[in-house]
């Protein structure tokens, strides 16, 4: 690879180490200069000095601050010429509606791309410009993020942390619970976000050791936290793959009981977009898990299947709305309406309704005001590790305090 295909490719995402992989394959794949951008803000900025233009961009919808949507706004005020291509870990449909926003907006949107990004699909979206990806380069043989083999020795060497983003009571602004999320702790990009490798973990029957690993590390840190006097519940995600052993609710007791700490303290987060995978296998496995005193939340509320009869049918105690029904809600009436009637929907059903994504404090007022019980996102805090997190609680109690008070 002795020539390099002479255009300036702008990236644009809040995950580090999204933009170093892409980076790396578009570098691998002969881009000659590569531009980056941690979120919309950055990236506009970006644009604002360059003398040369920047020939592509390629955004992630998906952003703390300003979103996607947003920057793509700000650059077709901005008339920007060059090509744009599209990408995230949301919904296909909600991806292709942001491209036809753009298309409508003037931007030259020539493809989108779903994360985890593939060399192969990067490679073809170059070869849509006008000077194309080198023909010596064999996008088969460059390695899909990552293999199976790594993800399963990353597991035995104990390399997945577990941080942990709060979630305050609206009432009185009181820490309540924490979310659990696993990175991967990488040799070489640091911590990787769980969309870059889940998909491997549930493709090659790893999903059940991964999720009892995270619940067990989440819980024993829980334990710690109770004997320091700490009042506080734990979220732990899983997958619609663990759904598939009717014996899962006992394999989850056992992993909390193992931390000696009582099953009402962890909630279980569920994705909505993949309930209808078999609907009568996971109804009888989510009521026995409930049974067995585990709180049920159903995560990211209206981005997928079926929301009324999940709503009839499943056990859940707590409705998270996803972000998007959330960000800007305070600015944009429509947002607010839909925001407003989620909220007055998990009331109705007698959920306890946490509200996700909020990034400022309007919109953090908003949800209050709406009715919500707990609100979380990177207006309270971003995910922290441990040691991090109780730091970050003394501070914010303290200064809170005189909130409480007032309340």
């Amino acid at each position: 690879m002795n020539k390099k295909t002479n255009i300036r490719v702008l990236v644009v995402d809040d995950d580090k180490f999204m933009l170093e992989f892409i980076s790396l394959l578009l570098r691998e794949l002969g881009v000659s200069e590569v531009l980056v951008a941690e979120d919309g803000k950055a990236g506009l900025y970006v644009l604002s000095t360059q003398v040369t233009p920047v020939d592509l961009m390629i955004c992630d919808i998906e952003m703390p601050g300003m979103d996607g949507v947003e920057f793509l706004r700000n650059i077709a005020d901005q008339k920007y010429s060059g090509k744009i291509v599209l990408f995230s870990g949301v919904d296909s449909d909600l991806l292709k509606a942001t491209e036809r926003l753009a298309i409508v907006r003037g931007l030259q949107v020539i493809g989108t791309l779903a994360k985890p990004v593939m060399v192969g699909a990067l490679a073809a979206i170059l070869e849509k410009l006008a000077m194309p990806v080198l023909k010596t380069v064999d996008p088969s043989s460059f390695k899909q993020i990552f293999n199976a083999e790594e993800v399963r020795q990353a597991l035995i060497d104990d390399h997945i942390d577990i941080f942990f983003q709060p979630k305050i009571a609206a009432s009185n602004r009181r820490v309540t619970s924490v979310e659990c999320l696993a990175r991967w702790r990488h040799a070489q990009f640091g911590y990787v976000t769980p969309d870059n490798f889940i998909s491997i973990i549930e493709q090659n029957g790893l999903i059940n050791d991964f999720t009892r690993n995270i619940l067990k590390k989440s819980t024993q840190q829980l334990d710690v936290w109770l004997q320091q006097g700490l009042d506080l519940k734990i979220s732990v995600n899983v997958s619609m793959e663990n759904l598939d052993r009717f014996n899962l609710p006992e394999i989850y007791q056992e992993a909390v009981q193992e931390s000696n700490v009582p099953t009402d303290r962890v909630i279980l987060e569920i994705t909505e977009g993949k309930l209808g995978k078999d609907f009568a296998q996971s109804l009888d496995i989510l009521t026995r898990i409930r049974l067995k005193g585990f709180g049920l939340s159903i995560d990211d509320f209206g981005t997928g299947y079926a929301s009324m009869e999940t709503l009839k049918y499943m056990p859940f105690t707590e409705l998270k709305i996803d972000r998007i029904f959330a960000h800007g809600a305070a600015e944009d009436s429509s947002t607010r309406v839909i925001l407003e009637s989620s909220i007055k929907l998990g009331k109705a059903f007698g959920l306890n309704v946490v509200v996700e994504g909020i990034e400022n404090q309007a919109d953090c007022e908003l949800v209050a005001e709406l009715g919500c019980d707990e609100i979380q996102g990177y207006f309270i805090a971003k995910p922290m590790l441990a040691d991090e997190f109780t730091r970050w609680l003394i501070e914010y109690e303290k200064n809170n305090k005189n909130y409480w008070n007032y309340r």
